[in-house]
C-alpha cells in the first residue's frame, strides 16, 4: 500500500451537506484539509451570521485553534458533499515540525486570511449600501474572479455576498438589481458577471469620492 493510500485510509472522512464540523466557541481539536467539496466558514456578529469564506479543494482550515489552544473563532458548515483529511493536534504539530513546506503553506494561508479580513472590515465600515456591495464584488473579482469572453465572473451566490457585506439578503438583492439595470453587474446562474471592468471601476471610484465628501 502506498503512503498516500495509508494517509487516506487513516485520516479521510466523508461529510454530507449541512454537516456542522465545528461551531464558533467550540474547543479546537482537529485540522481539516478539503480533498473534495466545499465548506463554509462563518461568524456570528451582532446576532447575525456573516460568511467569512468558502473553503474548497486543496485548502485547509481549523489550524488556528490547534496552534493557539483557543476555542474555534468561526463555524464550519459543509455546503457541498465533502471529503476531508482530519488531523488531530499531535499529528498536526508533528507534520509542521518535520515538513517545512507545510509550515510555509500555513504561513501563506494565514497571511491571505488576514488580508481577506482587512478587506471585509474595510467594506463593513462603509456607510453606503451600494458602495459596500460594489467594493465587495470588486475585491472578490480580484481574489476569485474567472476571466471570460464577456467579462469577469465572480463565482459566489447572493447569500455569501450578503454575509460578506453584513446586510440582509433582500437589501443586497435590491442593490444587485440596480447594478444589473445599469449593466454594471449581470447576475448569472453561477455568480455575478462584471461585463465592463473599466466602467465598474469608474463607478467604484465615484462612490469612494462620494463617501469621502460626506
Amino acid at each position: 500500500m502506498t503512503q498516500e493510500k495509508e494517509v487516506l485510509e487513516q485520516f479521510s472522512k466523508q461529510y454530507t451537506v449541512g454537516t456542522v464540523l465545528f461551531q464558533e466557541g467550540d474547543a479546537g481539536a482537529e485540522l481539516f484539509v478539503v480533498r473534495q467539496g466545499k465548506v463554509q466558514i462563518s461568524r456570528r456578529i451582532n446576532s447575525k451570521d456573516h460568511i467569512i469564506t468558502v473553503v474548497g479543494e486543496g485548502n485547509f482550515f481549523g489550524e488556528m485553534s490547534l496552534l493557539l489552544n483557543r476555542p474555534r473563532s468561526a463555524t464550519a458548515t459543509v455546503v457541498e458533499p465533502a471529503e476531508c483529511l482530519v488531523f488531530d493536534q499531535v499529528t498536526f504539530l508533528r507534520m509542521i515540525s518535520t515538513q517545512s513546506h507545510i509550515t510555509l503553506r500555513i504561513m501563506k494561508n494565514l497571511a491571505q486570511r488576514l488580508y481577506h479580513a482587512n478587506m471585509q472590515i474595510e467594506a463593513l465600515m462603509l456607510s453606503d449600501r451600494t458602495h459596500r456591495v460594489v467594493k465587495a464584488l470588486h475585491y472578490m473579482s480580484r481574489e476569485e474572479g474567472v476571466p471570460q469572453a464577456g467579462g469577469i465572473l465572480v463565482p459566489i451566490n447572493l447569500k455569501r455576498l450578503s454575509g460578506f457585506v453584513g446586510f440582509p439578503l433582500g437589501q443586497v438583492a435590491a442593490v444587485v438589481d440596480q447594478l444589473a439595470e445599469a449593466r454594471l453587474v449581470l447576475p448569472q446562474s453561477d455568480g455575478f458577471l462584471i461585463a465592463e471592468e473599466g466602467r465598474y471601476l469608474e463607478f467604484l471610484e465615484f462612490l469612494e469620492m462620494k463617501e469621502k465628501s460626506q
